[in-house]
């Protein structure tokens, strides 16, 4: 942060390493065995939407380029749209590696085009007895924090809690807490 920064109050998130998305790929494991949580198959990437235009082209480039990579993987895509109005590319499978690198992927493309600041989050779907549990890649932090919904906009700050402390020994756990958004009704 320079002095001009400083002065008028301004800060500057880290720079997002789309890297960081393939800690989740070892953490996954760590995490079945510490926390008793299993990767459900699921995973979304969720983004800012632009006028129509030149987004929509790249929209459906990725979208087309998510299908014929998942083909080969066993992977299968949705583009839906929240009730917020932002965009999600779902993918599920079985294998948890082949998804992480699908949306490393969609990511990557996302840069490219100069549209890296539409990237909101990677929404991980895991599963405890039968109940959703999920890891949040936010992008403009660079970092992950859980989120476990339970009823109706409410959620389970102590199991939250509890993952991240195991989480944080393979994965760059977000400090502040105040930046664990939480993302109602998550259709991964």
């Amino acid at each position: 942060m320079g002095f001009l920064d400083s002065l008028l109050g301004r800060t500057r998130l880290p720079k997002s390493n789309e890297d960081k998305l393939f800690a989740m790929s070892t953490a996954a494991v760590g995490l079945e065995a510490s926390a008793g949580i299993k990767p459900a198959g699921r995973a979304g990437i969720v983004f800012k939407r632009l006028p129509p235009g030149r987004f929509d082209q790249l929209h459906k480039a990725l979208l087309d380029l998510l299908k014929l990579q998942g083909e080969g993987d066993g992977l299968t895509v949705e583009d839906k749209t929240d009730d917020l109005g932002f965009d999600w590319l779902i993918l599920a499978g079985a294998d948890f590696e082949d998804a992480i690198a699908a949306i490393h992927s969609a990511a990557t493309s996302l840069l490219e085009e100069g549209l890296g600041d539409l990237l909101l989050a990677v929404a991980f779907r895991f599963e405890r007895e039968g109940r959703p549990e999920y890891w949040i890649y936010a992008y403009k932090q660079g970092t992950y924090y859980p989120f476990v919904p339970v009823g109706d906009h409410q959620r389970d700050n102590a199991e939250e809690l509890r993952l991240s402390a195991l989480g944080k020994a393979e994965l760059p756990v977000e400090p502040v807490l105040e930046r664990w958004y939480a993302l109602w009704g998550i259709p991964v």
